[in-house]
């Protein structure tokens, strides 16, 4: 019965960008946006502690005292959870308020893991090999390949190539 309830909660995700303080305090900061989203009775699925990032190009914040701090790098982390729908813009408020979060993206998304990580174009060209000798998919697929084989010619000799060669030069 809890199962199905929670199938209906939505699941967001949040990406954030930490700036403008040292590297040190960069751990305390993403606790402050866990306690925030903790604190509107969302429950944490999955994250990803903050890592420095080179920005792809430099943002400008303004300061409390009306100048601007620029930005080429900063950390970025996310969190995946799960809330009521009701909950979400004051959820969303209170993260934005928070002086070292740069940027941050909310969206909604599925309760699957879909993290690939830098290496997804290796995974997914991994995944896309054929199976290995013994393995249970080899036979379904050596009957395929089979199937599919065209057969190949003879190499021609030597007699049919100039035979074609004079040909060609006749029409032209």
């Amino acid at each position: 019965m809890e199962d199905t309830i929670r199938e209906h909660i939505p699941v967001y995700e949040i990406g954030y960008l930490v700036a403008g303080v040292p590297d040190e305090r960069v751990p305390a900061e993403a606790d402050i946006v866990r306690a925030a989203i903790t604190a509107a009775g969302a429950v944490i699925l999955t994250e990803d502690t903050p890592h420095l990032e080179q920005l792809a190009y430099t943002i400008r914040k303004k300061t409390v005292a009306g100048s601007y701090d620029t930005y080429d790098k900063a950390h970025f982390g996310w969190i995946k959870f799960e809330v009521g729908a009701d909950k979400i813009e004051a959820l969303k408020k209170a993260i934005e308020v928070i002086p070292s979060i740069l940027r941050m993206l909310l969206i909604t998304t599925v309760r699957e893991n879909t993290y690939l990580g830098k290496h997804a174009p290796a995974v997914a060209s991994f995944a896309a090999r054929k199976p290995f000798v013994g393995s249970p998919e080899a036979p379904a697929v050596a009957a395929e390949a089979k199937k599919e084989a065209t057969p190949v010619a003879a190499p021609a000799t030597v007699e049919e190539m100039d035979k074609s060669i004079d040909e060609l030069v006749k029409e032209a």
